[in-house]
């Protein structure tokens, strides 16, 4: 059974308030009543109680004082985003709403839209705090409510992390949902519980200009996590670590009942902030309500930004929450594993079976064991799969072949040996902290110079690899401050907006493209100057890359540069350049370099670049740090060259 809760959009149009539809009068025993509930509650300073407070998504920022959630749905009180206390009043008030004074809208029954109905979470917390009179306040049967908690049938939760997808910007530090299972052993039957923007067609630049400042909405949806598992692990090959957490009966009964009242509501969605991951954690604190897992989050202005394993890591901090970590591989892991398994020999034969018309009496008629056999035939039915799923084989061709391949299969009596994919070493929870600040002493020509660099996020070819993407570098908002000793002033040297660099290696299974992106500022000299200036930059390049050791990676690369300012000769200038290169990653140490010819409109800027830097692992999120960089102009060289020490937080 289908289940989402995407009725926010709709409500947003067509339900103004969520209590009665015109005014209603109360009897003199029900005054009487809700006055003495008002009048505990307040003695009970309920307002301020982090359940209730956590139920409304209420924080005391620096910035601000409100509710993170924007739908007006979502409160019974006008001054409820900022005011906790006027909406438990306007809360209790409502929930004496007559069955017959709600309105009936989108062909709902009155009672899938009273207040006790739409907020489970809140009634039955008041309840346990103040005991109402049942008698007085006439509880409603909420059956839509009820159904919905019985599809669900939730008895226990796990936190989901989906590794990093380059190929949609909102993906590119991972994503966090929340599965609500109802056995343990029957994960893929379970529900699970997501919050995403809607988007609409929006793509680009305003995809990401409206991502970073709120331009779209999110909503709570609610779908089998099966389908997860097909998005994530099948379509776009991320790798799945769930984490089972360890909450109590009475802990999932709220959570479920608070997840019910979010799919009517919505929020602002921020795509460094309050994000899928950000509020997750706020749904999960209805159940961990004295914890309040998103305060690491309220930063000041500069810094506040939320990113997905950092809320695992938050998670996984409470004592015993934790059950136990289970990594679900995606299919182009078990491919790549399975690929590394065969030998020379099954290769050659899987090469052979997956060129049209795949003649599987090659492999049959060959000199393989029928192990081997097995392994072949098993390996290329996945590829089969793997291939459709991509869009590059039609639905007809793999029915078509699969058969091919499935029925000689079944007449081997011999199983495949082919191992499962090894879980690795270190969960992505386990590997170094997202931000890092480093300190470093340098020379550049005959200048020495100190260099302070702060970097929010996330992860470069430098930094320890282990639960990270293998050979790929995200980071946002890496800000470089130098002080040269001659000099005797701060100033910036380098503000990188972002900078994404993906080598994805090539084998006889895979063809990926290789890619980088980048966008700052930086003090440039441009060779005709005798002083740094600064100017904007951008770069994008696209390529190929091979591993031909486990820990090593070549590429080439083709990119494209443009640098834009007052300082150079008429205020803009573009660039072309070939690049090859390395990057190595042995566990602790790391090493990486390259050259690029780099021809500009402005000839006078043409320059051959050779760099190379190192990363070394000191302890855990403590590393050694260094770069030499060395450009040769027409009429200049420059050379610069620091050393220093990163530490992650």
């Amino acid at each position: 059974m289908r289940i989402i809760i995407i009725s926010g959009c709709i409500w947003l149009c067509l339900y103004t308030l969520c209590v009665a539809a015109e005014p209603f009068a109360l009897t003199e025993q029900q005054k009487h009543h809700l006055v003495s509930l008002q009048k505990k509650a307040k003695e009970l300073n309920l307002a301020k109680h982090p359940q209730w407070r956590a139920l409304m998504h209420f924080h005391d920022r620096i910035f601000s004082k409100e509710s993170t959630i924007d739908s007006k749905n979502f409160f019974l009180s006008e001054h409820g985003k900022t005011n906790p206390q006027d909406e438990l009043n306007e809360t209790l008030r409502a929930f004496f709403t007559p069955l017959d004074k709600v309105e009936k809208i989108d062909g709902k029954e009155p009672s899938y839209n009273h207040p006790q109905c739409l907020f489970p979470a809140r009634y039955n917390w008041l309840k346990e705090q103040l005991g109402f009179d049942d008698t007085l306040l006439s509880p409603v049967v909420c059956a839509d409510y009820q159904n919905f908690k019985s599809a669900i049938d939730a008895k226990y939760a796990a936190l989901i992390f989906t590794s990093a997808y380059m190929g949609n910007p909102a993906s590119f530090f991972g994503h966090t949902l929340l599965r609500l299972d109802n056995k343990e052993e029957t994960p893929l039957l379970s529900h699970a519980l997501n919050y995403g923007a809607i988007t609409g067609s929006d793509n680009g630049l305003a995809f990401i200009i409206k991502g970073v400042f709120g331009g779209y909405n999110g909503i709570f949806s609610v779908y089998p996590y099966y389908d997860t598992v097909n998005l994530y692990n099948n379509m776009e090959n991320r790798d799945i670590w769930e984490y089972r957490l360890n909450l109590t009966p009475q802990q999932m009964k709220r959570l479920v009942d608070h997840i019910w009242e979010l799919g009517h509501n919505s929020a602002q969605y921020y795509f460094f902030s309050e994000n899928c991951s950000y509020m997750l954690l706020e749904t999960l604190n209805a159940a961990l309500p004295d914890q309040d897992l998103t305060e690491p989050f309220q930063r000041t202005f500069f810094s506040d930004y939320t990113i997905p394993i950092d809320t695992v890591r938050v998670v996984l901090k409470q004592k015993g929450l934790l059950n136990k970590a289970i990594y679900r591989p995606s299919r182009q892991s078990r491919l790549q594993h399975a690929y590394r398994f065969l030998s020379p020999e099954e290769k050659r034969q899987l090469h052979k079976l997956l060129k049209a018309p795949r003649n599987v009496d090659d492999v049959m008629n060959s000199s393989l064991s029928d192990k081997q056999k097995a392994n072949v035939l098993v390996t290329a039915y996945e590829y089969l799969q793997y291939s459709f799923i991509a869009s590059e084989i039609s639905l007809d061709e793999m029915r078509r072949d699969s058969i091919k391949i499935l029925n000689p299969l079944s007449t081997i009596k011999e199983k495949p040996d082919i191992t499962e994919v090894p879980v690795p070493q270190i969960r992505p929870d386990q590997g170094h902290s997202s931000g890092a600040v480093g300190l470093f002493a340098g020379r550049k020509d005959n200048k020495n110079f100190i260099d302070f660099q702060i970097r929010p996020a996330y992860h470069t070819l430098t930094d320890e690899s282990g639960g990270f993407l293998p050979f790929g570098a995200i980071t946002y908002l890496d800000t470089t401050l130098r002080w040269y000793e001659n000099e005797n002033e701060l100033r910036l040297q380098k503000f990188s907006f972002l900078d994404i660099l993906s080598l994805a290696p090539r084998n006889a299974l895979f063809k990926p493209f290789s890619f980088k992106l980048n966008a700052g500022v930086e003090s440039y000299l441009y060779p005709q100057k005798n002083k740094e200036g600064y100017v904007l930059y951008s770069g994008v390049g696209a390529g190929w890359s091979w591993q031909p050791h486990d820990h090593i990676i070549t590429y080439i690369m083709t990119n494209l540069y443009a640098k834009a300012g007052g300082y150079l000769p008429h205020n803009a200038m573009a660039g072309i350049s070939a690049q090859i290169g390395f990057a190595s990653d042995f566990d602790k140490f790391r090493l990486t370099g390259d050259v690029e010819k780099i021809f500009y409109t402005e000839k006078q800027a043409d320059i051959w670049r050779f760099q190379s830097s190192l990363g070394l692992s000191l302890i855990h999120n403590l590393s050694l740090e260094a770069s030499y960089v060395f450009e040769q102009g027409k009429n200049f060289n420059i050379h610069e060259g620091r050393l220093g020490l990163l530490y992650h937080f």
